[in-house]
């Protein structure tokens, strides 16, 4: 109750997350000539990495793009940090192209974000404060909990960013944070400035929030999360709408003979259009659901192999007043559902995906994943069968220096009678290759 205050506050009054951040920095610049021996840090990395497709997952036709897809994208990160006393002040630069793409459909500006500051906020984290961990104002990425509502994104090549204010708390021994976020769109988002690695300033909008409270217990194994998103359209923002409230609770633990266990559990309801057109203003009910859960044990002593299944719910009647599927929010898909960006893994929605994965470490050198999924629609649109697909999928990643990692993957998607149609009915193969370079 005292986060959907504070937001509807900021709003009433029209205070700006910009506006505040400028305050706070302006006044934490006075104290900073008192603070003694401020720590200055640079790093980041550099990513390049090679894409190649034959044949697109979804159906489609030769008019909507070709069967052969190649992509080569780069990503470079650095990040600026001073730290004194109580105080942290972060500025990150994120540069994220790609080449060689042949006017791919998909490509969109999850993909590309050329020259443009990702993170740059005021932290105050107090060391005798009780209760009271950190403030942070200004513009983030985060990671909260299993990351499938909200993340900051590895395999894909943009990352996900927010502008707003988080409050950290030590409380009756759970790490509780509440805050209202201003989720970043990436700019420009049309096809060809996008394919032309064209940059603007991306921008938060005050008509579209997500505020709530993620905790997990200090011994890590309750995960909760509740977030309320908050949109409405404007003159420079469409949208469908979204007033949806979602609930996750996710436990982790090692159970008997020493098998690890994974179970979350989220819902969702609120309300939202159909569409982002203006002059749709039909409001219906949004229920939806999701279920993941895993079960592994060691094998052998440097290889874990896990049971996992992944069930989220799914419409297919678009004629009646209520939508079944699961909307992600901002979360990513990459470790459940297989690789994203060129080869676009399935959508966590509307989808039954049990299957097996194993990852085998070699010595501090790298790790080995190999994966398998059965893909099956949880709702089926009328005249098309529920079967998607078999999904295969293998990872290596290899430190080669201590500050060069390279990685070789690729999946294979046997398609089933789900997807037999469009121009493409053929099976997907994907491979890619890369590095990562660290500074």
């Amino acid at each position: 109750m005292a986060v959907y205050q504070a937001a509807s506050a900021l709003r009433r009054y029209g205070f700006t997350l910009g506006v505040i951040s400028s305050l706070v920095t302006g006044v934490l610049g006075c104290g900073a000539a008192q603070a003694a021996d401020p720590e200055f840090d640079v790093g980041g990395y550099w990513r390049l990495r090679y894409e190649t497709l034959n044949n697109p997952i979804f159906p489609a036709t030769e008019q909507e793009r070709t069967q052969h897809n190649q992509r080569l994208s780069s990503k470079l990160l650095v990040k600026g940090q001073v730290n004194w006393d109580d105080f942290n002040v972060t500025v990150e630069m994120q540069d994220a192209r790609v080449w060689l793409d042949n006017n791919d459909p998909t490509l969109k500006s999850s993909q590309v974000n050329t020259l443009e500051p990702l993170q740059y906020f005021v932290r105050y984290a107090p060391q005798h404060e009780n209760g009271l961990n950190a403030v942070t104002v200004g513009r983030v990425a985060i990671d909260h909990g299993s990351r499938r509502l909200l993340a900051k994104g590895v395999f894909r090549n943009a990352i996900n960013a927010f502008d707003g204010v988080l409050v950290d708390w030590d409380i009756a021994d759970w790490d509780v944070r509440t805050f209202y976020l201003l989720p970043v769109s990436r700019l420009p988002s049309d096809p060809a400035s996008v394919d032309a690695n064209e940059r603007a300033f991306d921008k938060s909008y005050s008509e579209r929030a997500l505020y709530g409270v993620y905790a997990n217990s200090q011994n890590n194994t309750w995960f909760v999360q509740s977030y309320w998103l908050d949109e409405d359209d404007s003159e420079t923002l469409a949208t469908t709408n979204r007033q949806l409230y979602t609930l996750s609770v996710q436990y982790k633990d090692t159970l008997w003979n020493d098998w690890k266990g994974d179970i979350e559990l989220i819902g969702q309801t609120g309300t939202q259009h159909r569409t982002k057109a203006a002059d749709d203003v039909t409001q219906i009910d949004h229920r939806a659901w999701l279920l993941h859960a895993s079960l592994g044990h060691d094998i052998v002593y440097n290889t874990f192999l896990s049971a996992e299944i992944d069930i989220a719910s799914g419409d297919n009647n678009a004629g009646d007043d209520v939508e079944h599927s699961f909307d992600g929010l901002y979360g990513v898909r990459r470790f459940d559902f297989g690789p994203t960006d060129v080869y676009g893994a399935m959508p966590r929605e509307n989808i039954i995906a049990p299957g097996l994965r194993s990852v085998t470490k070699f010595a501090g050198k790298g790790n080995l994943m190999l994966g398998y999924k059965s893909l099956w629609y949880h709702q089926a649109q009328q005249d098309v069968d529920s079967f998607i697909g078999h999904q295969v999928e293998a990872r290596l990643r290899w430190q080669y220096l201590d500050n060069l990692r390279l990685e070789f993957g690729g999946a294979y998607l046997n398609k089933g009678e789900g997807l037999e149609y469009g121009d493409y009915q053929n099976d997907t193969v994907y491979a890619y290759s890369g590095f990562l370079l660290k500074f």
